[in-house]
């Protein structure tokens, strides 16, 4: 019975220590996580007032004498929502 209780208690402790490990590697990566995310989030806006540069140069090319843009529109980047 002692060494059944003894692989019970090993089995416990390293299960707590697994615990521990995932506990510790989740709150060190929350941090990494976030700062890629606002990296990303400021290269998508990046792109995106670009393609929006683009869009508006390109209307202002092809638009009308009255000033209308034309039927014909030019695709932004495709993470860009149309607002």
């Amino acid at each position: 019975m002692p060494c059944f209780q003894r692989a019970v208690l090993l089995r416990a402790a390293a299960a707590a220590l697994v615990l521990g490990a995932a506990l510790g590697a989740e709150s060190g990566l929350g941090p990494v996580l976030a700062k890629r995310g606002v990296e990303r989030a400021e290269r998508d806006a990046y792109v995106c007032s670009q393609a929006a540069r683009v869009d508006s140069v390109v209307r202002a090319g092809r638009s009308q004498s009255d000033g209308r843009p034309p039927l014909s529109r030019v695709a932004g980047a495709a993470r860009c929502g149309q607002r």
